[in-house]
């Protein structure tokens, strides 16, 4: 198996320290949680952590309703690079469709309904 260097460190989000000291040492900082998906649309992960936002930080969120989770603007502030949940569920949606139909799904018309005509989102 081919590895790619990258190491992934999950803990509990209680522990402070280990959330600091890990982030730290990040180039990325992912949040794989519900957190900023309504009825949590008010909370962040980082929310009593803001020190660790840095510029050099990505900052990836899995929720993609709101396209801006208040995590994401919590990094935006801080300059760091944002990236939302519309790319995942995007190519989730293109292996699914495949499975199910055994085409391919149009992609970019679909990207163009996700990120240019549909405000829902």
């Amino acid at each position: 198996m081919k590895s790619f260097g990258v190491i992934a460190n999950i803990f509990p989000l209680e522990d402070k320290d280990a959330f600091r000291r890990e982030v730290a040492e990040s180039a990325i900082l992912a949040n794989g949680t519900s957190l900023g998906m309504k009825p949590l649309d008010q909370l962040s992960i980082i929310d009593d952590t803001l020190d660790v936002l840095r510029e050099d930080l990505i900052v990836t969120d899995v929720v993609y309703n709101p396209q801006k989770t208040k995590l994401l603007a919590q990094a935006q502030e801080a300059g760091a690079k944002t990236i939302n949940g519309l790319g995942m569920m995007l190519w989730q949606g293109a292996l699914a469709y495949k499975l199910f139909t055994g085409e391919d799904m149009p992609v970019d018309q679909v990207k163009q309904i996700l990120f240019f005509e549909n405000d829902r989102f």
